[in-house]
């Protein structure tokens, strides 16, 4: 499919010459001793697959469907995807939470903030220290040790080395005393990422993280800080925070939500309609109850109080799992959208960039080239797909996509019925000779 994705291209930036399959057992005839390198990258996965079986161990009996909570947090810690079902990870694509299963800069945000009040929290606690010692400096070092770790531990994905490398970043500014958080703190880690990656600017999970967190910062420089007044009574103070804090992950949804929509019905063709209702419930459990216990969990995992942080993370992520599963099934969940030609996100992408830079009332402007992906104009869907090798066929109707043959040629039918906003249904016997005979005049 032209414009699709790219094997070739992917392979070559991974410095991969080649691709195949052998049949057979593999025998090793002669096997030279690893490289320090590479025996640290081995024993490093040792750790990777031990810490795996202990969270799928650890959270599995407490659930009905344990083994999959387990995997579930397997893949928030290390990354392995092993065991989490296919129907898990459908209900979190189809919800708006699939960016949960991907270690990323929400991870990364969480970790680092987490590890860093904390720190800060128990060295304010003793006065000495607090009257004496930079413990804002010392905490954000310790984060980014913490973070650098976490980037280990993860397997060290490409979005997990982008968002590390932007969280680094800002508690660098901390140690430089500097904003942490800045558009300028952001540029300079993209170009840190792209000096290391270069192929990554034509990644959608590149662009999208750092649109987001292009917006996010914009709109944290909007906002102005609360007023608060001193004879104020507690439990008045205890709402104003909670009801502020609502306002502000609802505010933040919206915008991450924005500015990461051009990219997915650019990329993936589809838009979550309640994705932003789903993170709105899915995002405080996850960074006040999940990635704490789970980092709480895993280093104390060879104790109970380590098996209590695991269950009660466990609970979290059945929780995300409902509601993943309940807003997968309501009606209309996803809306499909066909690709439209690729200078059009790129005028979308200069309309974010215009709301996020300019100052005023000006900066609204750009709001119309930004949708600019959802209104331009598409071509008319061809009415026949035929496989370039004459092994399937496909027809397209008012319902969607119709292919001849199931499981033959597959992925060529995703990708023409994924580019045309196309939803694939089920064939009648009808449709199915029409298609055969279309298919036999196509090889004659």
């Amino acid at each position: 499919m032209p414009g699709g994705y790219d094997f070739a291209r992917a392979a070559c930036f991974q410095c991969i010459g080649g691709v195949g399959m052998v049949p057979g057992q593999p025998r090793i005839v002669s096997a030279d001793k690893p490289g320090w390198w590479l025996d640290m990258i081995l024993k490093l996965n040792q750790l990777r697959w031990s810490i795996t079986e202990k969270l799928v161990a650890g959270i599995t009996p407490e659930f009905a469907n344990g083994r999959a909570i387990g995997g579930f947090a397997a893949a928030l810690v290390t990354g392995h995807e092993t065991f989490i079902p296919q129907a898990l990870i459908q209900d979190m694509r189809d919800s708006g939470l699939a960016h949960i299963l991907s270690i990323s800069g929400f991870h990364m945000a969480i970790v680092g903030g987490f590890v860093f009040f904390a720190l800060r929290g128990l060295m304010a606690a003793v006065p000495w220290l607090a009257l004496h010692a930079p413990i804002k400096k010392w905490a954000a070092g310790l984060s980014i040790i913490c973070i650098l770790l976490y980037l280990a531990i993860s397997g060290a994905p490409a979005p997990a080395v982008r968002s590390a490398v932007v969280a680094c970043v800002a508690f660098g500014a901390i140690l430089l005393d500097r904003r942490a958080l800045s558009l300028r703190a952001l540029a300079i880690a993209a170009i840190v990422v792209i000096c290391l990656t270069p192929e990554a600017v034509i990644q959608p999970g590149f662009q999208m993280s750092f649109s987001a967190t292009a917006a996010l910062l914009a709109l944290a420089e909007t906002l102005k800080p609360p007023v608060t007044e001193i004879s104020v009574p507690m439990w008045v103070k205890a709402i104003q925070s909670a009801l502020r804090g609502l306002w502000l992950s609802l505010l933040a949804s919206v915008v991450a939500t924005a500015a990461t929509t051009p990219f997915a019905i650019a990329y993936f063709n589809r838009f979550s309609v309640y994705g932003l209702l789903s993170n709105l419930f899915e995002a405080p459990v996850t960074a006040f109850v999940v990635m704490p216990s789970l980092a709480l969990g895993t280093v104390f995992s060879a104790t109970p109080i380590g098996l209590l942080f695991l269950r009660i993370a466990g609970a979290g992520l059945w929780l995300i799992e409902r509601i993943a599963a309940i807003t997968a099934d309501l009606p209309h969940a996803v809306l499909n959208w066909p690709s439209a030609p690729a200078y059009v996100l790129a005028i979308s992408f200069i309309g974010l960039l215009w709301v996020c830079l300019v100052r005023g009332k000006a900066r609204w402007a750009g709001l119309l080239a930004a949708c600019a992906i959802r209104w331009w104009p598409r071509v008319t869907p061809p009415d026949i797909w035929i496989d370039s090798e004459g092994g399937n066929a496909a027809i397209r109707a008012s319902a969607g996509a119709y292919v001849m043959r199931d499981r033959v040629r597959q992925y060529g039918f995703t990708q023409w019925s994924q580019h045309y906003g196309l939803t694939p249904q089920n064939i009648s016997a009808r449709c199915r000779l029409y298609l055969q005979g279309l298919w036999l005049h196509a090889e004659a």
